[in-house]
């Protein structure tokens, strides 16, 4: 992997505690964080219980992973594979998504608890409306409080929740930024310490209680559920973190993987942070919140990437197509189905819009079918 001076000074810098390195799009910041996890794994794992965790929140990240850590072996120093393969349980290279499931399955056995992660939008919605019609039996006077404004009422709870908001008075004291950016009717502007917030908790809370009663949740619920063990004190702590696409993750996404560090006098925590981007409008970092919010003090300790325009086309364009090529899945090399019909929907999710396919699953352990325009593709894969 070709560096310049500036990416190999901050992928080799000593660990110091907290570090931002911001950088627009294919300025290096993964591959940076590919390169510093290989340079600490070698030089600032002291102790043998200290542990690095590279977290991204990208679904393609295990692949994108694999070919970052194919380029490190090409290099003359140690490898990065080479040390993984040598300290197996040293190491944690994971999507933010693992991470959550891991913590969120570990609670659900801690409590003896059955349930079922759910992504149906009407089920949500109906138990969303219950709950307005519960709610505003006592506060008439919030005119929000309507199945007129669903979509509001589900995208606001949904906020509070992605925030780790538990307590009440921690949603009436919070900046609630980009309300004016929603594509449906809807207030400009929620005030704070006010009445319609102290609404829309609770029905936040009749919500939550509801889901887990009937042993369906969304995805937010979850993560709620992996915060509560961790902060618990059940959870595996890191000396080196590094969070690539920090400016993507929630709040308590942010919050979960800071609770997995532990700082010690050689240790670090990254954040690899893309400038000039759009970000959703649960993305605590993105939508311009500083670092504090999260318990870090970033002043002096930044870093940006600057990158020759001419350069970054046309290594852009190399590496897409290097990464493109070394993304082909041999299908005797599929080890077990499930990996197959992994790949298959996370393409398809981010290559595809909804209306160009839908996809049924005949037999999970033998057959996956693509609809698309009428025509049928089916893999099928025989058990060896």
């Amino acid at each position: 992997m070709v560096m310049n001076i500036n990416q190999n000074h901050v992928a080799k810098s000593r660990p110091s505690g907290p570090v931002l390195v911001t950088g627009v799009k294919g300025s290096g910041k993964t591959s940076i964080g590919i390169k510093k996890t290989a340079f600490l794994l070698e030089n600032y794992c002291l102790d043998p219980n200290d542990k690095i965790l590279f977290v991204n929140n990208s679904k393609s990240f295990v692949d994108h992973s694999a070919y970052l850590r194919k380029r490190i072996e090409q290099e003359k120093e140690k490898t990065l594979m080479d040390l993984i393969q040598a300290t197996q349980n040293n190491i944690c290279i994971s999507s933010i998504d693992g991470i959550v499931y891991q913590y969120y399955k570990a609670y659900c056995l801690s409590k003896n608890l059955s349930l079922e992660i759910y992504d149906e939008k009407n089920y949500f919605l109906e138990i969303l409306y219950q709950g307005i019609d519960t709610i505003a039996l006592k506060y008439p006077e919030i005119t929000y409080l309507d199945k007129r404004f669903k979509h509001f009422l589900l995208a606001e709870i949904e906020w509070i929740r992605a925030c780790g908001y538990t307590d009440e008075q921690q949603y009436q004291n919070a900046d609630r930024i980009g309300l004016q950016d929603l594509e449906w009717e809807g207030p400009y502007k929620l005030n704070k310490n006010s009445q319609s917030r102290k609404a829309i908790f609770e029905l936040m809370n009749y919500f939550s209680d509801y889901c887990r009663s009937k042993g369906k949740i969304d995805y937010v619920e979850a993560n709620i559920m992996a915060m509560e063990l961790m902060k618990a004190g059940k959870c595996e702590h890191y000396t080196h973190v590094i969070i690539d696409d920090c400016h993507e993750l929630t709040k308590i996404q942010l919050d979960l993987i800071i609770n997995l560090y532990k700082p010690k006098a050689y240790s670090s925590i990254t954040f690899l942070y893309e400038d000039h981007t759009d970000c959703e409008p649960k993305s605590w970092l993105g939508n311009g919140r500083p670092f504090t919010t999260v318990g870090f003090d970033m002043t002096g300790r930044s870093k940006t990437l600057h990158i020759d325009q001419n350069e970054y086309y046309t290594e852009n364009r190399q590496s897409c197509s290097q990464y493109n090529s070394n993304c082909d899945i041999s299908y005797r090399e599929i080890a077990k189905t499930e990996k197959l019909i992994e790949f298959i929907k996370t393409f398809l999710e981010e290559n595809l819009s909804d209306k160009d396919f839908s996809m049924v699953f005949k037999n999970e352990n033998t057959r996956f079918e693509l609809y698309k325009a009428n025509n049928l593709v089916t893999i099928f894969r025989k058990n060896e």
